[in-house]
């Protein structure tokens, strides 16, 4: 997004919202973006360690074959 699109966008949000629910309602947003990213995080992590034993399952198999 570009500087006028920021612009654009919180000069909605203070038409829209008001000038006295903006700050609560970006700190909610911002707990929401928080969560995201940490949920995000853990999901990846928890992908990766199955991807990694499936790996060494298969390779393992792969020796018991040969």
């Amino acid at each position: 997004m570009g500087f006028w699109e920021v612009i654009l966008i919180l000069l909605l949000a203070f038409i829209f919202i008001g000038p006295q629910k903006l700050p609560r309602v970006a700190r909610e947003l911002g707990k929401g973006a928080r969560w995201l990213k940490k949920n995000y995080t853990d999901f990846n992590v928890a992908i990766t360690k199955e991807a990694s034993e499936v790996d060494a399952d298969i390779q393992q198999w792969d020796k018991t074959k040969s």
